[in-house]
């Protein structure tokens, strides 16, 4: 067998965080920055490489509790569904705009379709194909589901998987997604706040704020969520730009009383953005990681970005990413 290279893109939540673990639809879009697997034959047994986490040793002795642990779960659960392959070298690596740090971007999710993928595609499979994707998504989303204590919505997973702008949704606890069709001339930038974010963590801070709470806030995102789906079935952009900050307000509310460290940084990013015109928010789990900010025309985001490097944030230089998980040429 050849050697094998996958990509498999990150991802940004627009939309529908909290939310989308209690009903709710979420929109998240793959980004154009993410993970890479290469695979070549080993025939002294399977081996797992992984230079950003400084791992280099043989697939046995990588316990599942060190940092490449996910990752060694993902081969694994690989060697189950394609039996017939191997053994194999699988070097994993960050490709893009921030390889090998944690921003944000869905690296976790990333690596786990990467790793899935690369088997895949030694086992002969086409992973760009409907069928191929449709296997590949519930073993992923196991095994990074185990990763994240069992919480989690899967659209990360899903955006690595299919790329694009993505519905997503939770169905007797699995994620269903399908393209979402945005307006037309919809913009995206993002920014990275400098602090890191659990997923895991905020869910669990939020769980614990109190049943009234919660249902409090559950309430009031789902109905901004409402709000924004109306507005991109009616292709109402400014409508759906203010749902997008209101969604946002909320966050920012949240991220004072669940993460009050990452607070300020936060609320600094968004409202330089929106002094510009465009409509910001937090993405993903509260607590840091990444804001971003969206507008029909490109000023706003010109403006965003020049006032996110005033403050000495690092912009993000990347773009939606259409195709998904999907074969590399060998060597590039």
């Amino acid at each position: 067998m050849e050697e094998k290279v996958v990509f498999a893109p990150g991802n940004l939540f627009v939309i529908g965080e909290y939310a989308v673990l209690h009903g709710g639809r979420a929109l998240v879009v793959a980004v154009d920055s993410g993970i890479e697997c290469r695979v070549v034959p080993r025939g002294a047994g399977w081996w797992l490489r992984a230079p950003d986490l400084g791992v280099d040793a043989p697939l046995q002795s990588v316990p599942n509790s060190s940092g490449a642990g996910l990752l060694a779960r993902a081969v694994r659960a690989a060697q189950t569904l394609f039996p017939t392959v191997g053994p194999l070298q699988v070097t994993v690596g960050g490709r893009g705009w921030g390889a090998g740090r944690k921003i944000g971007l869905g690296g976790s999710a990333a690596s786990v379709v990467a790793v899935l993928g690369a088997l895949a595609t030694s086992a002969g499979q086409d992973v760009t194909r409907a069928p191929a994707r449709r296997a590949l998504l519930p073993a992923a989303l196991a095994v990074h589901r185990a990763h994240q204590q069992g919480r989690g919505s899967g659209a990360d997973v899903a955006a690595s998987l299919h790329g694009g702008w993505l519905d997503n949704r939770l169905t007797d606890g699995a994620p269903h997604a399908r393209p979402a069709t945005v307006p037309a001339g919809l913009r995206l930038a993002a920014v990275w706040s400098g602090l890191q974010s659990d997923t895991p963590v905020g869910i669990d801070r939020f769980r614990r704020m109190g049943t009234a709470q919660v249902e409090q806030y559950l309430q009031a995102l789902q109905s901004e969520l409402d709000r924004f789906w109306t507005a991109c079935r009616q292709a109402d952009g400014p409508a759906l730009l203010a749902a997008v900050s209101a969604y946002g307000t909320l966050l920012d509310d949240l991220t004072h009383r669940l993460a009050p460290q990452a607070a300020d940084r936060m609320t600094l990013l968004t409202r330089a953005a929106a002094d510009c015109g465009a409509f910001a928010k937090s993405s993903g789990a509260v607590g840091g990681d990444c804001a971003i900010a969206l507008a029909l025309t490109a000023e706003p985001l010109d403006g965003a970005r020049a006032a996110w490097r005033r403050l000495g944030a690092e912009v993000l230089d990347i773009t939606p990413d259409r195709h998904g998980l999907r074969p590399v040429p060998a060597g590039s």
